[in-house]
């Protein structure tokens, strides 16, 4: 890694030029891409862009990086639009403005495999965090429960049916106009400059939310977590939705437009959202420390309340390059920066035990953000896409990464794509499903179904398919089953900067076949998903890399090749490498096995093995079990805790008997 000198970037009339004249035959990175991973042979512009599905060429979460399969990366670290002419061959031009304050962005030159080259890059713009386990658990979301009882119902469900679960996400929580109050709940003389505080709430005349405190604590008793839906906005216009706090809200913007708390135009005026939505409202200016600690000041009582975090949508709300803000900048490095500002002042608030879960971004936002694709509707193209993207973003280093399972609006999906959705979702850090309104506009129901929901049970009631019900359960378990090897991954990526969902380019980067499957992906280096992407077929080829490896759920052996995978409705094809190890949490000894949603101890720590080799275990409980083994024994090399665990060696029909084992 280096730095590239100043005199081997060019300065033009708009900006600075580098060349880099080098052969190679992949490029990936960028952040979430949505058409392509390899980016070879495109004009790709590092730019953060809100589009409402179907991304295509757009993306919410970008990133000036990318790596090649050949050595070498580049990475340029600014937060100003970045262009990538990739299509003449063998050569890579980057052009990028001057900053704000007339300074010329750094440019990096990065060396080694893709693993290093991925490391280098988050080493300069920040290492993934650690987040708490919990957040690797299944996540269930609706912008569809504007009330306590629906809430509540939901988290009877997931009881009565056996689905465990450990997030919940409110979207409609808030009155849709201040976005900290509880929609119907009122804060009596709320004059805009004071905190809010609990103490202070009055719920006594809601019709959707009786006690929200105790609500939360309820969910915490049942092992959930409970996250709000935001958007960093002072609504104004059109977006003044709510009679009740209007005189509230007015009084807050008046004292905000007043102390220049908001992004504002060149001219020093507050800055206005003009279109795509949210349209007319200001934006907070989290560049400002008094603007940020006031804005915090209106939710400071929903952490009275035990809130675990916050779902930012939104911040792709800087559409004009001369916006100012409080630290000088202007909208040309906004565009890319803001959405970075806003979550990560999220992240300060809730603090360590706390998350933000992100829809934009930039380089630095996995040091702070749990990040999801965005919106989707529920097609198979979508479906294909949003793979895509989560491999690419894996490629530059973003660890914890989920997808709305099945798309989140639109028509309902198709059992096929639902249960596809599910199974492959049971294999990515963050598994959630999440639904639109019926109102949104963009359904069609018709007769007596109206209700837009992605649930399991729903899906399942409205397909009329009890028995889609049992196999989505058991790929709810089986996320649950491989929480310790999750994990693992999670610290293994914010210990390297390597994303536990990895292109097959990370761990393959010398097989020239590799360098354009979009369709399926590592999860570390040990287990190759191949998502069912189509509808109506029997059979789905699977590229499998040099070596040996063996069918996950039958212990069917396979040499690398291609190979035609006859489809099973229970499973899609998920396969294990040779001399590797993962470990799970199991009860009964079998894979898709229940274990609750407890994520405080083990049922049955089971280390899964194949050929030889050596693996370390490293959890939250402060364990630390090593253990090695060949064809013939497996010995324990180091068990901090002296904690009981099996080792099973894979075989055909493994999980109908125990295998071998060392305690």
């Amino acid at each position: 890694m280096k730095k590239i000198s100043s005199e081997q970037i060019k300065k033009t009339d708009d900006g600075f030029l580098f060349v880099i004249e080098r052969p190679y035959k992949a490029a990936f990175g960028f952040g979430e891409k949505f058409d392509s991973v390899n980016q070879k042979g495109k004009f790709v512009r590092a730019c953060v862009r809100e589009k409402c599905f179907y991304q295509g060429e757009f993306t919410y979460c970008s990133m000036p990086f990318l790596l090649t399969p050949n050595g070498f990366g580049i990475y340029v670290a600014t937060y100003l639009e970045v262009d990538f002419d990739l299509r003449e061959e063998g050569k890579i031009t980057v052009t990028f403005p001057v900053g704000s304050k007339g300074e010329q962005a750094e440019v990096y030159l990065l060396e080694g495999s893709p693993k290093e080259i991925t490391s280098q890059f988050r080493s300069l713009a920040g290492m993934p965090k650690l987040f708490p386990k919990w957040v690797l658990g299944a996540w269930m979301s609706a912008n569809r429960w504007h009330t306590q009882d629906e809430v509540e119902e939901q988290m009877r469900l997931t009881k009565e049916l056996n689905f465990p679960h450990s997030v919940l996400v409110i979207e409609p929580w808030s009155d849709c106009t201040t976005h900290f109050l509880w929609r119907g709940s009122r804060c009596p003389d709320l004059q805009g400059d004071e905190k809010t505080e609990f103490s202070r709430m009055d719920f006594s005349a809601s019709e959707h939310w009786r006690d929200p405190k105790a609500m939360i604590a309820d969910m915490h008793a049942d092992g959930l977590k409970c996250l709000l839906w935001i958007v960093p906005i002072y609504a104004q216009g059109v977006n003044l939705e709510t009679p009740d706090n209007h005189d509230q809200i007015l009084r807050i913007n008046e004292y905000v437009k007043k102390h220049k708390e908001c992004v504002l135009n060149a001219d020093g005026t507050p800055y206005e959202i003009p279109h795509t939505w949210c349209i007319e409202s200001m934006v907070p200016d989290f560049t400002n420390p008094v603007a940020k600690a006031h804005w915090f000041d209106h939710f400071a009582y929903l952490k009275e309340m035990g809130i675990d975090g916050f779902k930012t949508d939104g911040g792709e709300f800087i559409h004009d390059k001369t916006v100012t803000f409080y630290d000088g900048t202007t909208g040309a490095e906004g565009q890319n920066a803001y959405c970075e500002q806003y979550a990560e002042a999220f992240a300060e608030f809730v603090g360590e035990e706390g998350i933000v879960f992100a829809r934009a971004g930039g380089q630095r936002s996995p040091t702070f953000s749990v990040i999801w694709a965005g919106d989707q509707e529920s097609t198979w193209s979508e479906f294909r896409s949003v793979i895509k993207a989560g491999l690419s973003a894996g490629l530059s280093g973003v660890n914890c990464w989920g997808f709305d399972i099945a798309g989140f609006s639109g028509y309902l999906p198709s059992a096929e794509l639902y249960l596809r959705a599910v199974q492959a979702a049971a294999f990515v850090p963050v598994m959630q499903w999440h639904s639109d309104p019926v109102g949104n506009g963009r359904c069609d129901f018709t007769g007596a179904w109206q209700i837009n929901d992605r649930s399991p049970w729903n899906m399942a009631a409205y397909h009329k398919d009890e028995s889609l019900l049992k196999i989505l359960r058991e790929q709810f378990y089986l996320h649950y089953n491989l929480m310790p090897y999750q994990y693992n991954l999670q610290q293994e990526a914010a210990s390297t900067g390597v994303s536990p969902m990895r292109h097959l380019v990370s761990e393959f980067p010398d097989d020239e076949r590799v360098y354009d499957i979009d369709d399926e992906f590592m999860l570390g280096d040990a287990l190759l998903i191949a998502p069912v992407l189509e509808d109506y077929v029997d059979t789905r080829k699977c590229y499998l890399p040099r070596g040996r490896w063996f069918d996950l759920f039958t212990g069917e052996a396979f040499e690398g090749g291609e190979h035609e995978i006859r489809l099973k409705r229970e499973s899609i094809p998920v396969f294990m490498r040779d001399n590797a190890c993962v470990p799970f949490n199991l009860s009964g000894g079998k894979l898709c096995s229940d274990v609750g949603n407890g994520l405080n101890e083990y049922r049955e720590l089971t280390f899964l093995i194949s050929g030889s080799g050596k693996y370390e275990l490293k959890d939250d409980f402060g364990n630390e079990i090593e253990i090695a083994w060949n064809e013939k024994e497996v010995t324990v090399l180091k068990n901090t805790r002296n904690t009981p665990f099996t080792a099973v060696r894979m075989t055909k029909h493994l999980w109908d008997s125990r295998g071998v084992s060392a305690k």
